[in-house]
């Protein structure tokens, strides 16, 4: 009976393997993200955009960091396996900040952008008071940004170093794959932000695999988002004023 199942060994002794799990967990998790339980889908379904994007944030939290915490507690991984912890902080601050200032600087340049002044905040019911604009950007925080920076920069960036040569151009091709793949996954965002999410992923690939964790690039990527959500609140509040 046993060549019954021979055609099944492969993918058992795939599923062995820890990050190949994670990496099907994702694949799942993208599909659905971007068909039905996409932000797009959401705000058909719901009767305002902050309910939307509130259930869309829930489910980005549950398929992109609570489903692969599950794994990684199944399979007993170390946490420091997919970036977790401080890592080298004294390298990750030194390159955060270093990050920072370009990240900033990047980020002043596209609030010129009528596209993304548009775009951004993702609910505008969210700008209502200032009470709900804190909720949504605490939110945003807590079930999108970590649960981004898990994913990218923790899981699929750590997974293929570990599956990758140990060299200077396996970590690189890391690097570059998990940027193409957070890339595509802003497609229908402002086109100048597609572009800057390219260069983001590079950039904080680079910080978060020489620091050895994917905290500083959490960092940075909401610091940005939060700071952009910001002042994107506070020219609506101004023109409310203005328009009294």
């Amino acid at each position: 009976m046993e060549w019954l199942f021979s055609p099944f060994k492969p993918l058992s002794a795939l599923m062995t393997n820890p990050y190949a799990s994670l990496f099907s967990v994702l694949c799942v998790s993208f599909t659905l993200l971007s068909s039905f339980l996409s932000m797009r889908s959401w705000k058909r379904r719901c009767a305002g955009d902050f309910s939307a994007v509130m259930a869309y944030f829930l489910v980005f939290f549950l398929l992109l960091l609570v489903i692969p915490i599950a794994v990684i507690l199944l399979y007993r991984m170390a946490p420091s396996s997919v970036g977790m912890g401080i890592g080298n902080w004294r390298l990750g601050i030194v390159l955060g900040l270093g990050g920072l200032v370009l990240t900033l600087a990047g980020l002043a340049s596209g609030w010129r952008d009528p596209a993304l002044q548009e775009f951004y905040p993702l609910s505008k019911e969210a700008m209502k008071s200032p009470g709900r604009f804190v909720f949504y950007e605490s939110a945003y925080f807590v079930l999108y940004y970590l649960p981004w920076e898990l994913t990218f920069r923790g899981v699929m960036l750590f997974g293929l170093l570990a599956l990758l040569p140990p060299t200077l151009a396996g970590v690189l091709t890391a690097i570059l794959l998990q940027t193409i793949v957070s890339t595509v996954f802003h497609i229908g965002h402002p086109n100048s932000e597609i572009a800057a999410a390219f260069i983001f992923g590079l950039l904080s690939g680079l910080v978060t695999a020489a620091a050895g964790s994917f905290l500083y690039a959490l960092v940075l990527h909401a610091s940005a988002g939060i700071l952009n959500d910001s002042v994107m609140y506070r020219r609506s509040a101004r023109a409310r004023r203005l328009a009294r």
